[in-house]
């Protein structure tokens, strides 16, 4: 039969076991950030020779490609709850929608989600719109995607975490040329 003392040093033991993983875990994962591009699929409702005709609304919807890539080792990097998506053009919100939960896996594991964001009566001002059909026309017309992520802790854990933080995404996106043609 173990003595107390033998059961409390294997206790110890192993709690200190425990402990050193976590710390090996955070000096290997936790300085690794996930890395995200974000690509235009699909843009509709911005058609340069319609808003040029004096319309001050827009209902634009964008299709948008996001991929997630998991520099981690030992973690996979999650975002269960998914966030927002808000794309704009001269500081004013043309559309918005909910990005999908998902999961890369660890080891340079890779997520691919495609978020669908959409307008509908966005008003815009007479500077704006002359401005956006112009760079429209001459195909250098952008918009700028922010993307707000609630993402999941490292998973070592057994007490569920609703999210250990949020993940900011920024690009700039290029909106296809068109000369008076339609998207």
């Amino acid at each position: 039969m173990p003595s107390r003392r033998s059961v409390l040093f294997a206790t110890i033991a192993v709690a200190s076991l425990i402990i050193s993983f976590f710390e090996v875990q955070d000096i290997i994962d936790d300085k690794n950030e996930a890395r995200f591009t974000v690509d235009l699929a699909a843009v509709e409702g911005l058609n340069a020779t319609t808003i040029a005709s004096g319309g001050r609304t827009v209902s634009p919807a964008f299709r948008l490609a996001v991929r997630v890539e998991n520099p981690r080792v030992l973690t996979a990097w999650c975002s269960s709850r998914g966030g927002r998506a808000v794309v704009s053009y001269g500081g004013v919100s043309l559309a918005w929608g909910p990005v999908p939960g998902f999961c890369a896996a660890r080891n340079g594991g890779a997520a691919e989600v495609v978020v669908a964001a959409a307008g509908r009566g966005v008003g815009l001002s007479e500077g704006l719109r002359r401005s956006l059909v112009e760079e429209l026309d001459a195909g250098t017309a952008r918009v700028v995607v922010e993307m707000w992520l609630a993402y999941d802790g490292n998973g070592w854990s057994s007490v569920p975490v609703a999210n250990d933080g949020v993940a900011l995404v920024w690009r700039e996106l290029s909106l296809p040329g068109q000369g008076h043609g339609a998207l």
